[in-house]
């Protein structure tokens, strides 16, 4: 191919096969638009020098064309010789909430079970160039800093063993567009993309129309793109020899204990809560500057932020999860597996297979500051049956759950080369 998807899909590997290991396979999250059938198109054109390949189509329901469009995308993989499936959502549960990015989290959620069923160790989106304005911009509006405006990774963990691969970030969607349209592929078309109630579609529109000096934006996201890789680069040195000496340690129970709060930096404080914390997304930097001036003010000090309690005494910091007022949610056993508070990945055993949900301890009224936040498996009749291997001495006619803590790959994800703990 001669538009430079090929070549771009290509670099994207080397970069990421420098940091993560990617050979098993690539899923890739085609939804029938223009920009995710060229990410098709490419990955036929090389296919004989990349990994294995699947397809996948999210169906979220959410317009009358969804279902016709993702068999749109299965007929065009048979007829290019590569497996799909469709994956549908089933909608939130309960009400309320942005539906935008309840239906978001849903799809990655998807993606990765599909990714561990065929056993890709990447997700390939065909996020452009035109997405990386939209994404610096509406950053930028939210009163994020300059230099952290830096927009998508060309790769980020999505879960362990899995990464997140975005090829396509410096091409223009309508070069994407062009590519289709002369495969003589038909595109689906969401006309959600334009509807002005949306900012991100308002913001489209204003940058097709000119409002905006994208050469001058162009500059600033390289700028940003390159402070955060030697920032990154920085932090992933001091954590690996903090880890080394023995310094920074995570626990069983989904702590993280630092022996020597002078090595405290708000970059690793930030980690340190949205890690230890079970929190979906980092913490306000404006929070974390406050909090990182306060412990180092104080010998004896305890604060809350972003789901996580930290406690100062004296050179020794503590990163506990905050059972907070309305406690964590469950979750039910739906699959193999399920990630539990984005702190746990559970798989329980053979004889807890009929649970019905997995909850906080707490949630049973039950446990000290620690144990409360830690996971139980109960059955129809609200039973426990199954629970964390800590909570054993407590429930012991309970089977211990076969599980595996996140805290540590999420003190390291993103960061360059192999995490010292996990």
């Amino acid at each position: 191919m001669t538009d430079g998807t090929g070549e771009a899909l290509a670099a994207a590997l080397r970069i990421v096969s420098s940091a993560r290991c990617v050979s098993s396979g690539l899923l890739l999250a085609v939804s029938g638009g223009p920009d995710s059938l060229a990410l098709l198109l490419a990955a036929r054109t090389g296919r004989a020098d990349l990994p294995p390949l699947a397809v996948a189509t999210i169906d979220h329901g959410l317009r009358p064309e969804s279902a016709a469009e993702a068999e749109a995308v299965g007929a065009l993989c048979a007829a290019l010789g590569l497996s799909h499936r469709r994956l549908v959502w089933r909608g939130p549960e309960g009400a309320g909430g942005n539906l935008a990015a309840l239906a978001r989290e849903a799809r990655y959620d998807l993606l990765a079970r599909e990714a561990r069923r065929c056993s890709a160790d990447a997700v390939v989106t065909a996020h452009h160039f035109d997405d990386q304005l939209e994404t610096h911009l509406l950053a930028r509006a939210r009163g994020v800093a300059l230099q952290e405006a830096a927009g998508m990774r060309v790769w980020r963990d999505l879960q362990p063993g899995l990464v997140l691969l975005r090829p396509f970030l410096s091409l223009r969607k309508s070069a994407l567009v062009d590519l289709v349209a002369g495969e003589g592929v038909q595109a689906a078309d969401d006309p959600g993309n334009r509807d002005p109630r949306s900012a991100r579609a308002r913001l489209r529109l204003a940058l097709a129309a000119g409002e905006h000096d994208e050469a001058a934006l162009a500059d600033v996201l390289r700028a940003a793109d390159r402070h955060r890789m030697t920032r990154d680069e920085a932090l992933a040195e001091r954590l690996r020899a903090l880890a080394v000496s023995g310094t920074l340690r995570t626990g069983e129970s989904g702590q993280i204990e630092l022996a020597d709060a002078s090595a405290l930096s708000p970059t690793l404080l930030s980690r340190c809560l949205t890690a230890a914390g079970g929190a979906a997304v980092t913490p306000p930097t404006r929070a974390v500057l406050r909090l990182a001036e306060a412990l180092a003010a104080r010998r004896r000090f305890t604060a809350t932020l972003n789901g996580c309690r930290v406690e100062r005494q004296g050179d020794r910091l503590l990163f506990l999860r905050e059972y907070g007022r309305e406690g964590i949610a469950p979750m039910s056993t739906e699959g193999p597996d399920v990630t539990f508070d984005h702190r746990f990945d559970i798989r329980p055993p053979a004889e807890a297979g009929r649970a019905m949900r997995i909850v906080a301890w707490g949630s049973l009224g039950r446990g000290n500051l620690r144990d409360r936040t830690l996971p139980v498996a109960l059955d129809e009749s609200d039973r426990p049956i199954a629970c964390h291997p800590a909570l054993a001495p407590k429930l012991p006619s309970c089977a211990p759950l076969v599980l595996r803590g996140r805290v540590g790959w999420r003190l390291w994800a993103d960061l360059p080369g192999s995490a010292p703990f996990m």
